[in-house]
């Protein structure tokens, strides 16, 4: 199989030529579909035993990352961060204010193999919001939400109605999936959109969503920042 792609206009350069890739997966595996796939290699393991077998992997790898390991592993690194304000030299952890979290980044095997990978482009898919990038303003990072202050969501196809009820920018708690829309926004265009974050979100890793509505039907057609965002 190969990575498919299609192409749209690329909002950031200033050429109006430009295009950008999109990915369109094939399909979305959870943990039960990799064991499956596993098992279709012809080992000699059972389903039961490389469930077991990873699971007691994965649980050794959580437990050493929050102990204070870091973790090099072919597929993935891990390593642990806290995200926060330190007040000064003599200020502590406080977990109202501070937040542990782990950081990923691709492990060497699965560079390499994404090096190799191969690539089929097909015809654009129907029109929906596309997030290329989102910027926190007040620390100018990219993973970080700061509550009551300044975020910016760049890419195509984000322009939505404010008088729909169902449209808008939502920060989304993956820990419950609950949705807590954006109500102030200072700029609304397809290609950006700059809004304060709302100042009730609580502590907790959230991915950022824009919804809007195409067609006379008004389906609602979604897309998420592929980057989690931490709100301490």
């Amino acid at each position: 199989m190969s990575i498919k792609y299609y192409l749209q206009p690329n909002p950031i350069t200033p050429d109006p030529n430009d295009q950008k890739a999109r990915v369109q997966a094939i399909a979305t595996l959870v943990f039960e579909d990799i064991i499956k796939r596993c098992v279709k290699r012809g080992t000699t393991l059972t389903e039961t035993d490389v469930n077991a077998g990873v699971r007691l992997f994965m649980n050794e790898v959580a437990d050493a990352v929050a102990e204070g390991y870091n973790v090099n592993l072919p597929l993935v690194n891990f390593k642990p961060s806290i995200l926060g304000v330190f007040l000064n030299v003599n200020d502590s952890f406080d977990s109202s204010r501070h937040l542990i979290k782990a950081s990923l980044s691709a492990g060497v095997d699965l560079q390499l193999r994404m090096l190799t990978a191969s690539v089929e482009k097909i015809v654009g898919s129907v029109l929906s919001p596309d997030i290329v990038d989102f910027t926190d303003v007040r620390t100018n990072t990219h993973t970080q939400a700061s509550k009551g202050g300044i975020g910016i969501i760049t890419g195509s196809e984000l322009k939505f109605n404010p008088d729909n009820a169902a449209e808008g920018i939502y920060f989304v708690n993956t820990a419950n999936n609950a949705e807590t829309k954006v109500t102030e926004i200072a700029q609304r265009t397809d290609g950006k959109l700059m809004f304060m974050i709302p100042d009730t979100l609580v502590a907790g890793t959230y991915y950022v969503e824009v919804r809007r509505a195409y067609t006379s039907a008004g389906t609602i057609r979604s897309d998420a920042f592929e980057q989690n965002l931490t709100v301490a």
